[in-house]
């Protein structure tokens, strides 16, 4: 890659850092697609498209870790934290019908949150038990809504819990997926809680505030600070 092209992407990186507007972020992306593209040829031959969202998510993450100062250029370290993609690679080839595991699933995953809080001494939010189980976060959602309708779960990837039919991402939901990794684990659950992200049961703000043990107001100033950070991406698309 010619170098104005590298010095272009640590323009944009800094822009990104500085700004950290939708639009920055979009515009480092799309720098970094070539990287992005290279990954997914190489670690998931095949299942390009299927596994673009994930790769640029994962991306986004990267960008976070990123320290110029250890001599690494942003391309190749993107390439790099791109690696993983190759489990979900796996995962997907070696996908085989199972019987009904509802229940099983569900029982499994609610062992899991009761490890996590007694680790760490407070339930998990969605991300974290998506980290802690190894369990993508779209699959916790699917096994958390295994009442939905045959006809809307037959859509569903049965390990994975990402939609079966090609559908163009929605960039104020991609922006939303990217402001929910960012956030803290309190900010993540009284998204969770508010929305029903992650497949979470929607509770009254008081509820809410019982649940985390934080006064409403709390969870008020919270909330308006979520709602400010998505109402950013509300130009997008």
């Amino acid at each position: 890659m010619p170098e104005t092209e590298q010095d272009n992407i640590m323009l944009s990186y800094e822009k990104w850092k500085k700004e950290g507007t939708p639009d920055s972020t979009r515009e480092l992306i799309t720098f970094l697609t070539p990287q992005i593209d290279s990954a997914l040829k190489t670690f998931s031959p095949g299942m390009e498209s299927g596994l673009r969202l994930k790769a640029q998510t994962m991306a986004m993450k990267a960008l976070k870790t990123y320290d110029p100062t250890k001599g690494m250029h942003l391309k190749s370290y993107v390439y790099q934290q791109l690696q993983p993609i190759q489990r979900e690679y796996g995962k997907r080839l070696n996908v085989t019908k199972l019987p009904e595991r509802h229940i099983l699933e569900r029982k499994a995953l609610v062992q899991s949150e009761n490890e996590f809080i007694e680790t760490n001494g407070r339930p998990p939010s969605t991300a974290e038990l998506a980290d802690f189980t190894s369990i993508p976060l779209k699959r916790i959602a699917a096994i958390r809504k295994h009442g939905i309708p045959l006809s809307e779960s037959s859509r569903v990837h049965p390990e994975t819990g990402d939609s079966m039919i090609s559908v163009k991402q929605d960039p104020q939901e991609m922006w939303a997926d990217f402001v929910y990794a960012d956030m803290d684990s309190i900010d993540q659950r009284i998204y969770e809680m508010c929305t029903g992200y992650g497949g979470v049961d929607i509770i009254p703000k008081k509820d809410i505030a019982a649940a985390l043990k934080i006064s409403p107001a709390a969870v008020s100033q919270r909330i308006s600070k979520i709602v400010k950070r998505l109402q950013e991406g509300a130009n997008l698309g």
